[in-house]
């Protein structure tokens, strides 16, 4: 009954680790030493054409993403800035990703962190997404398939384990499905949701490296946040597995859960240069069902459920119907005033419908270009044309649409451009078709039972600076320019993934003990430049800093590490840059004296009864603190300034005892642990 899931070609695995916390220290850069530089030819310099797209925000003025004011998305007020994404990110919270547990944890900020992890994580991140992401690829190159997902769930009453096509069986057109089975589906589709759906937290940059940066199968979903940038990725086929079958919509359609992206109560998102598809279930691959096509695609790019200032620029949506909804439904009456969205240079090819439909909000839609093909033709039947509209005006809405490009292959679906879903205004401007003006406006109300009004509620000049490309340009210069894999993604700083780098350690040359306290040293003398390094110390991430590409030149960090007790530590240091990572050989330092050296016990004056107790510590690593006991039980304590190698010197004066036998004992500790000195027993007569 269904397709399944394409196989990508697979690619080398490479090692990762993702934990994040913050904590930096110095950088340095150091020029190649010469036996460096005769060991092999000098790596080739980086491509200086290349961006790194993680750093990079929103140009100002660039539609509503970059408004700033109140936005009340829940109407929970909200206050807006610009879209900047990740790009205050610590060192520690960059990753680059090729798998979708490492996307998941770098989005959840954790190793196996949980979708509200990620949901609610407000830390600045870049994630890097290189090659191809696949949820349902196994480590062993296995794929996971929907019969297997529906086999771990059981109809209830009957026993027997879960599938679509008895679902399909037991129901037909003009009929809801109810029941076990339909139990049963809602828990197949969320053991799907918990295998396939992400979510995106706030302050986040997700980038695609290079031309073939995708996420395959899944959906993506920025929920309750704020300040997020998508850009350089092909999300393709968020496939849906158990699609539900609605007999009262439009005469029966098979509905799906999932979008490629999707934008819920969340505010201030940039969505850039990508590319949206349907993958290998195109529609007109799809079966058909109880008299329609067998949907398993919802949107490409949703933006619901109270979003609110959005941007979406130079993206491509590709052969899909439902394509781009903003707002939720009309009963949403939360949603005044949201949904507020800029879509400019975007390219359009062969979708059905939804480009967008609007509810409520104000919507920008300029400089787009809307293009059809004989793939159009392909997916419709006579019954049921594959191309419904471009333009939805819903409840409250209010579209501007200036200078667009429209390309039909059938001139008389012109008056379709525009469909009336309970709107009453929208503006359109300068619109060419098919290489000519026409007023596409002018043709919807020329049939519609209720025309709608050229006269809007808002102007997008008055909320950001905008200029408008030729309408003559559009298809040309959105045709070059829209789309994943056009920009020159990665850094100018390097060329490839960087080199590994050599780690070392100085302790002991301070002070010529192993006590705790030393430095330790990362060295790239060959290969391509690391943009960020992390340490990491028994497997867990103590440290990060940024660098500064410069291939050929060679990198010197250093990392100050103190107050490591009597132990083992093994380091290895993760250097990476947009293009991916690598990974050090693990060093290993022994820590043998941090704690105090063993001080030396001496009593003066027992014969003039005037007693005095010092302590002495001639050799090993200082003290910070000093605790003398008689007999047991404490007498005096110090504070020590701890300066190894010098030597320390304590005095308690006793004074007056009586006669007797006492035992003095002394405790020498610093942060690393307790030292104590052989005790002196005196007798005073």
């Amino acid at each position: 009954m269904r397709t399944p899931l394409p196989l990508p070609a697979r690619r080398q695995p490479r090692g990762r680790c993702l934990v994040a916390i913050v904590a930096a220290a110095a950088i340095a850069v150091a020029p190649m030493t010469a036996a460096a530089a005769s060991a092999a030819p000098p790596p080739a310099a980086a491509d200086s054409g290349a961006t790194d797209l993680g750093v990079e925000v929103l140009p100002a003025g660039d539609g509503w993403a970059s408004w700033t004011g109140t936005t009340s998305p829940e109407r929970v007020p909200r206050e807006a800035e610009p879209v900047t994404g990740g790009a205050s990110a610590a060192p520690a919270d960059v990753y680059v990703v090729d798998t979708w547990q490492e996307l998941r944890d770098a989005l959840a900020g954790a190793p196996g962190g949980s979708q509200n992890d990620a949901r609610y994580n407000q830390v600045p991140r870049i994630v890097y997404v290189t090659g191809t992401i696949d949820p349902w690829l196994r480590s062993d190159g296995t794929r996971i398939t929907c019969e297997a997902i529906a086999s771990q769930v059981t109809v209830p009453g009957a026993g027997t384990p879960f599938s679509m096509d008895d679902y399909i069986a037991a129901f037909g057109p003009g009929v809801d499905p109810s029941g076990p089975l339909e139990q049963a589906r809602v828990a197949a589709a969320a053991l799907q949701a918990t295998m396939t759906l992400q979510h995106i937290g706030s302050n986040v940059t997700l980038v695609g490296v290079g031309d073939d940066a995708r996420v395959v199968g899944a959906s993506l979903r920025i929920r309750d946040a704020h300040n997020v940038i998508v850009r350089n990725l092909t999300l393709s086929d968020a496939y849906d597995c158990f699609p539900q079958w609605d007999a009262g919509d439009a005469g029966g359609n098979w509905n799906s859960a999932y979008d490629n992206l999707s934008v819920w109560t969340s505010t201030s998102v940039w969505v850039d240069h990508s590319t949206f598809d349907d993958g290998d279930h195109a529609a007109e691959s799809l079966p058909t069902v109880y008299g329609r096509p067998f949907e398993v695609h919802d949107g490409l790019l949703d933006i619901t459920h109270g979003s609110d200032l959005v941007t979406m620029s130079w993206n491509w949506f590709q052969h899909h119907d439902k394509t781009d909804i903003i707002g939720s439904s009309d009963s949403r009456t939360q949603d005044r005033g949201q949904h507020r969205v800029t879509q400019h240079h975007n390219r359009w090819t062969d979708i059905g419908q939804r480009g967008p439909r609007v509810r409520f909000g104000d919507v920008h839609v300029y400089n787009n270009l809307y293009e059809q093909t004989a793939a159009t033709t392909a997916a419709s039947t006579g019954e049921h044309p594959f191309f419904q509209y471009f333009w939805g005006a819903g409840k409250e809405s209010s579209i501007v649409a200036e200078s667009n490009a429209i390309e039909l292959v059938d001139p008389a679906s012109v008056s379709r451009v525009i469909a009336g879903w309970g709107g009453t205004e929208l503006r359109a401007t300068d619109t060419l078709v098919d290489g000519e003006q026409v007023d596409v406006l002018a043709a919807y109300n020329a049939t519609a039972s209720v025309p709608l009004s050229s006269a809007v509620r808002w102007h997008p000049a008055a909320a950001y600076p905008y200029t408008l490309d030729l309408v003559q340009d559009v298809a040309a210069i959105v045709r070059a320019g829209a789309g994943a894999g056009i920009l020159e993604s990665g850094t100018p700083g390097a060329a490839r993934a960087p080199g590994a780098f050599t780690v070392s350690d100085d302790d002991g040359r301070d002070t010529g003990l192993r006590d705790g306290t030393y430095r330790i040293l990362a060295d790239l003398w060959w290969g391509q430049n690391a943009t960020v390094v992390k340490l990491y110390e028994n497997g867990t991430l103590i440290a990060a800093q940024r660098l500064d590409a410069a291939t050929p030149t060679a990198q010197h960090v250093a990392f100050d590490i103190a107050g490591r007790g009597d132990g083992t530590y093994d380091y290895r240091v993760v250097a990476l840059n947009p293009y991916g990572e690598s990974v050090s050989r693990t060093h290993t330092v022994r820590v043998t004296d941090a704690a105090p050296g063993r001080g030396v016990l001496s009593a003066t004056g027992v014969r003039t009864g005037d007693l005095t107790v010092t302590a002495d510590l001639w050799w090993g690593t200082n003290a910070t603190e000093y605790v003398l006991y008689q007999d047991g039980v404490e007498i005096d304590r110090q504070s020590l300034i701890a300066a190894t190698p010098d030597a320390q010197h304590v005095v308690t004066r006793i004074g007056t005892l009586p006669p007797g036998t006492y035992t003095f004992s002394a405790v020498l500790s610093n942060a690393a642990g307790s030292t104590a000195a052989a005790p002196v027993t005196v007798t005073i007569r």
